[in-house]
């Protein structure tokens, strides 16, 4: 895990690149973007074939990741991008993921680690005149300067459809707050293993979300619970930020590490104007 006083230095000289297979979905990533940006690179060798193998390789040999979402072959995926990038934010390790596939997974397998990833790039975004920004962008999330359209919300959330069989099901959901009139879809694994038999059409539930977040493809969701059938439209107003105390303090933990701490801590508040939700 990386120290506070650690990343308030961070700098990038090397950066990983995570490239799909040769035979694999995704193009190869343009790494001498990065090169032409100031950077070295480093690839991670194919016969690495493990989460904990990838994240120990790049923490000796880099600072910062580029990584292809579908990776492995079209016969033999290992496992998401996506999935490897949360893993690297959590060692404190900037990431960007790069995918052609950004409109078909974003929302199934990118949506169930989107609270870990900062930046998410179609293919046509990744160019060596922006990389540095979004890097930068990065950093300073796991600083814990966080954007507005990446600080979680507790919001309520209504199931509005669910399709699919066991395995592979998916659930479009309201959030109000956000936009009555846009629904968003998310495979079923991102709700606890616990709520997912009470995943129906008509439940309604709490859960942090990136309100501010201005396009649906960076929305992410965590922290669900049960919740009662809203009235009085409470759907459009309940909205509270319970991380300004941690967000706001004068000696921060690193943004991965608040959500460590205090994901056991979130405490729901009720609008002096709405009824009480818990009766």
């Amino acid at each position: 895990m990386q120290t506070l006083s650690k990343f308030l230095s961070y700098k990038i000289k090397t950066i990983a690149i995570v490239d799909s297979s040769s035979s694999g979905p995704e193009v190869t990533l343009p790494y001498w973007d990065a090169e032409i940006a100031g950077f070295s690179t480093v690839h991670v060798p194919q016969e690495l074939q493990t989460i904990p193998e990838i994240v120990a390789f790049i923490q000796e040999h880099a600072q910062a990741a580029i990584c292809s979402h579908r990776l492995g072959s079209y016969q033999a995926p290992l496992f998401y991008g996506a999935e490897l990038a949360a893993s690297l934010y959590d060692a404190g390790i900037p990431t960007l993921l790069v995918t052609q596939y950004l409109e078909i997974d974003q929302h199934s397998s990118i949506r169930r680690w989107r609270d870990k990833l900062p930046v998410v790039l179609h293919l046509r975004e990744f160019d060596f005149s922006t990389l540095r920004h979004y890097l930068d962008l990065c950093v300073s999330e796991l600083q814990g300067h966080i954007p507005d359209s990446r600080i979680p919300y507790r919001v309520m959330v209504g199931v509005e459809h669910v399709e699919g069989v066991a395995g592979d099901q998916y659930v479009d959901v309201s959030i109000d707050y956000w936009d009555r009139y846009q629904r968003i879809r998310m495979p079923i694994e991102v709700f606890p293993a616990e709520l997912r038999d009470q995943i129906e059409p008509g439940t309604w539930l709490f859960a942090m979300v990136n309100v501010g977040a201005q396009f649906a493809h960076e929305l992410y969701f965590r922290d669900f619970t049960l919740a009662p059938e809203p009235q009085f439209d409470e759907s459009l107003t309940y909205c509270v930020n319970v991380l300004d105390d941690i967000n706001e303090s004068e000696n921060p933990f690193l943004w991965f590490e608040k959500q460590q701490v205090y994901a056991h801590q979130l405490e729901i508040e009720v609008f002096g104007a709405s009824k009480d939700l818990y009766n």
